[in-house]
């Protein structure tokens, strides 16, 4: 039995379950590539649906980008004109799929934000706990700082492991 995908269906399952997840659920990179005939990584990244932006609860200069409330897939610091975008979703696709170079991503990712979302002048990071953003909308922990919750949250796995 053959199963019929097409772009708008993975456009819906990359909303609801994010990119790394879909392209798992569709076999591989491979096959995620043939039903969008990406032959590069600007193909892939123009791939992807157009993210909600949202002001972010918690700091007035970020603005987030993200399919759910709770998965940021790109935080942008308008006072620092600083793009972090989520690195299992989106940076380490370009980085493992694509062989690209921790500057070569920064400068693609660069000239699609500029092409795609009009950010223009901004200076793109990868973000490996871009859960961490969410946590003041999702759980109302404003005023923890990043250090402290990592500390309540390593003792805490402590406390139920030893």
């Amino acid at each position: 039995m053959k199963i019929l995908i097409t772009e708008n269906k993975v456009e819906s399952l990359i909303k609801k379950h994010g990119i790394s997840k879909t392209i798992k659920m569709l076999g591989g990179f491979d096959n995620y590539c043939k039903i969008f005939k990406i032959e590069g990584p600007m193909d892939f990244l123009k791939s992807l649906p157009l993210m909600d932006v949202v002001q972010s609860e918690e700091n007035p200069d970020w603005s987030l980008f993200r399919y759910e409330k709770g998965k940021n897939m790109m935080v942008y610091d308008r006072k620092n004109e600083k793009v972090y975008i989520n690195y299992d979703e989106i940076w380490e696709v370009l980085s493992s799929k694509f062989e690209f170079k921790y500057s070569e991503t920064k400068e693609l990712t660069q000239v699609w934000l500029d092409e795609v979302y009009n950010l223009r002048g901004v200076t793109t990071k990868q973000n490996r706990f871009s859960h961490l953003f969410a946590l003041d909308e999702v759980y109302n922990l404003r005023g923890v700082t990043t250090t402290e919750l990592i500390v309540k949250i390593s003792f805490s796995w402590m406390r139920y492991t030893i």
